[in-house]
């Protein structure tokens, strides 16, 4: 009787089977004929809600929300609109910092003062409490802006002084040219000027490179640049809110767009950027000296690198894409991702998270600079 039970449940199971065989055998065909006939892998999402994350501090998810409420002005402008707003808009960008690093400097004790390299100018930023060995160190920043603008002063600043008095390591900010009045490869000529006049003082374990956004991308071109003209690689490099191809592709460059309301890309990935202002019509951005990602021979010969980026950010993508390629080629690379937080949110310096990221900078530099690592924040 049990085996007649086994028996029938068996059978009653391969008809299951076999009906649901046939269900699913007949669904693709159905589904093909009303699925259009090449969509070539192109997702069509629904809109939907995004809430802050819920990993954030209450003053990143006050500062989320504001950015949300208040929109971005350039968001959506296109690079017509950008050059004939252009002085007004850097005007304005140098007025708004100098009011944040007024704040800043009552913050972190260090002393800046002019400074010109090699006939760039810049900024030095020194730490007023450092060791012996720290003042043996350099670090040279490069500043954000989308290669149009900002300034040493500005964005330079924001960025320098805190890993200045974090690390006790002095940092030059350098003033680098810019579109539209100058074209690729000025601003990588000017890095590489800055870096001849730090080698007659200092050996290249002892300097490192970075910059956020225009300047994380053009710290990845600086380090080509060293590499065409056979410069020693210094010991240290951070690409922060930004990495190694300088059109940001990838998932993160459509994503980040539609949820901050951002002019989207075409399904080619083509999106004019301000940056184009200072690349011009006829750079490749698969070029090695433009976009070193695409090249392993020259990432072969990166330092150890930092990159910080951010889920709301349009980076993110070309970051986790540019460290991948790094640590399959047997490079040094760490990545650190903050959730909910967009581009450049550490130079917002008084939010949790962006001491959490200057604190890894700081630590980065130290380590591979040689010297000890800072010390650790208060338990909370």
């Amino acid at each position: 009787m049990t085996h007649h039970r086994w028996t029938r449940r068996m059978l009653l199971g391969c008809l299951a089977l076999l009906s649901a065989a046939s269900a699913s055998a007949a669904a693709p065909a159905a589904a093909a004929a009303s699925k259009p006939a090449a969509t070539q892998g192109v997702r069509h999402v629904p809109a939907f809600d995004l809430p802050v994350s819920e990993y954030l501090s209450p003053a990143a998810r006050a500062q989320v929300s504001g950015d949300v409420d208040r929109g971005d002005p350039l968001a959506k402008a296109d690079n017509a609109t950008l050059l004939r707003q252009l002085p007004t808009i850097r005007a304005d960008t140098e007025r708004w910092a100098a009011g944040v690093i007024a704040q800043m400097r009552t913050r972190y004790a260090v002393e800046i003062t002019p400074e010109q390299c090699n006939g760039a100018p810049g900024l030095r930023v020194q730490p007023r409490t450092r060791t012996p060995e720290q003042a043996k160190r350099l670090l040279i920043e490069l500043h954000g802006g989308g290669f149009v603008m900002g300034s040493a002063a500005s964005f330079g600043l924001m960025e320098a002084i805190p890993v200045a008095a974090m690390t006790g390591i002095t940092v030059v900010a350098v003033d680098y040219r810019m579109g539209p009045e100058h074209q690729f490869p000025a601003a990588s000529e000017d890095v590489a000027a800055v870096y001849r006049a730090a080698l007659k003082t200092y050996t290249p374990a002892q300097l490192g490179l970075f910059g956020c956004s225009a300047g994380g991308v053009l710290t990845g071109e600086a380090l080509a640049w060293f590499a065409k003209e056979q410069l020693p690689m210094p010991a240290a490099a951070g690409l922060f809110c930004a990495a190694g191809d300088a059109r940001y592709r990838g998932d993160s460059q459509r994503v980040v767009a539609a949820v901050n309301d951002a002019l989207l890309p075409d399904v080619a990935g083509t999106l004019p950027i301000m940056e184009d202002l200072y690349y011009g019509p006829d750079v490749d951005f698969r070029d090695p000296l433009v976009s070193p990602v695409f090249s392993d021979a020259v990432l072969r010969q990166f330092p150890p690198t930092l990159l910080i980026t951010a889920t709301r950010a349009a980076e993110l993508s070309n970051a986790s894409y540019t460290h991948a390629r790094l640590v399959d080629l047997g490079r040094e690379s760490d990545l650190h991702v903050w959730d909910g937080l967009g581009h450049a949110f550490h130079l917002t310096d008084t939010l949790p998270e962006s001491q959490q990221a200057l604190r890894v900078m700081a630590r980065f530099f130290s380590k591979h600079l040689g010297l000890p690592p800072p010390p650790l924040p208060a338990s909370r």
